[in-house]
């Protein structure tokens, strides 16, 4: 089958098209042809090296972790799924840049109807970790007020849809350019950054939710209510210390907290999402669509930044 692949830590001129071996799946699996994997910035911060100490890879690597296509096969235990299946998928161990690729069947979903396999492939690693930071570590519920940080990117413009599907109050923060589309996404309120640091802001919320993963606590606490969740996607020592020391605050008083999302594939989670999709209250945005043969492209489209929504590339 071919598939992009890279033989070591680099730049995106790295990767290459090549044939290799056709995966089988194993016990709990699905073997699935893929039409479209999206692109991540997880895709070149680990083809970089930079989450080499976190995330060691094995040589060669294929890149990607978003995944929709057909079920080519599966494997023994699966009774969920069957060979023609539509489904998509968070891959946790990457390897969706391919014709073919396996994918745990608890963390697969079928494709909602009328969704085209580009903008399925656009959900499964963004909508999870916005879900994921949202509701299970920064604990929203209707009618509380929350703030997204970088509300136009892939994780963001779901945050933004989703917390507003879930009944709260969204601010959602983005540069000039996509003030309009934050609130087409449905931001009640939005704060343009290259006018106005957030921070600073009057208003107080129980979640700020920093999807560009841009700032942090100390900066954030600020603008927390009693009680208030900071989640960031960026993960490291300062965030590691914060949840700690607020954490175990928490136990005594009603403190301000911070978390951070490390996201799972979760086949239950991704279920929701796409019956918010079949509602209409969410919607995947694709910036752009790239043929597998220019995934260097791709990668380098992400790594610039300003991508509104989601990159996806086109398999088949």
């Amino acid at each position: 089958m071919r598939a992009a692949v890279i033989d070591g830590y680099g730049g995106s001129d790295r990767l290459e098209l090549r044939e290799i071996a056709r995966p089988a799946p194993g016990a709990g699996q699905l073997l699935v042809r893929v039409r479209a994997a999206g692109v991540n910035p997880l895709d070149w911060k680990v083809r970089r090296g930079d989450l080499r100490f976190i995330m060691p890879q094995k040589f060669p690597w294929v890149p990607g972790y978003d995944v929709a296509g057909v079920v080519e096969e599966i494997g023994a235990e699966v009774d969920s799924f069957a060979p023609g299946d539509a489904v998509h998928a968070f891959v946790k161990g990457a390897g969706t840049c391919a014709e073919f690729a396996i994918v745990d069947a608890e963390a697969a979903a079928m494709v909602p109807d009328g969704l085209s396999f580009e903008d399925a492939a656009a959900v499964p690693l963004a909508a999870l970790t916005a879900w994921q930071a949202l509701v299970d570590r920064g604990e929203l519920a209707a009618g509380e007020r929350v703030l997204v940080n970088g509300g136009a990117g892939g994780v963001g413009h779901f945050a933004v849809q989703i917390a507003a599907a879930l009944g709260a109050r969204v601010t959602a923060v983005a540069g000039t350019r996509n003030q309009e589309f934050l609130r087409e996404l449905g931001a009640g309120r939005t704060i343009d950054y290259e006018a106005d640091d957030f921070t600073r802001d009057e208003e107080s919320y129980d979640v700020v939710f920093d999807a560009a993963g841009t700032s942090n606590f100390r900066r954030c606490d600020l603008i927390l209510g009693e009680g208030g969740i900071y989640v960031t996607t960026n993960v490291g020592p300062l965030v590691f210390l914060h949840s700690l020391r607020t954490g175990l605050a928490s136990l005594f008083a009603t403190a301000r907290r911070a978390r951070w999302v490390s996201t799972q594939p979760s086949g239950k989670e991704l279920t929701e999402i796409d019956g918010l999709i079949l509602r209409g209250t969410v919607r995947p945005h694709v910036d752009h669509v790239f043929s597998l043969e220019e995934i260097g492209q791709a990668h380098d489209a992400s790594e610039a930044g300003g991508v509104r929504g989601k990159i996806v590339v086109r398999v088949s």
